[in-house]
């Protein structure tokens, strides 16, 4: 499991994937991390249940192990995992009209 993502819950559908929901309650958009053994799918998504075939970037997004010039960049799985997972973030926050979810507010 991927530690920066502890806002919502994670299940084990299947012994070789995992899947991670994040929704506010009362909203209608929401992410999904879906982890396979070799590779992610982030999704922002209306719904638990709701699925996407051949959705559009904005919405769903797959995300590959880094590359050998990746990972002499530092850049982990985990990384990218969780930069895809702020832009999906966006998206959600979009979606539902409310440009500060899941959006951590220092300042109050």
């Amino acid at each position: 499991m991927i530690k920066g993502l502890n806002k919502g819950r994670w299940t084990r559908p299947t012994d070789k994937s995992a899947v991670y929901y994040e929704f506010e309650s009362g909203k209608r958009w929401g992410l999904r991390v879906t982890l396979y053994e070799k590779h992610a799918k982030v999704e922002a998504c209306q719904g638990e249940k709701a699925v996407w075939y051949n959705a559009p970037k904005r919405y769903s997004t797959i995300v590959s192990p880094p590359t050998i010039f990746e990972k002499l960049r530092g850049i982990s799985f985990e990384d990218k995992v969780l930069a895809e997972v702020e832009n999906k973030r966006k998206v959600v926050a979009e979606e539902n009209g409310a440009p500060t979810y899941f959006t951590d507010n220092m300042e109050e």
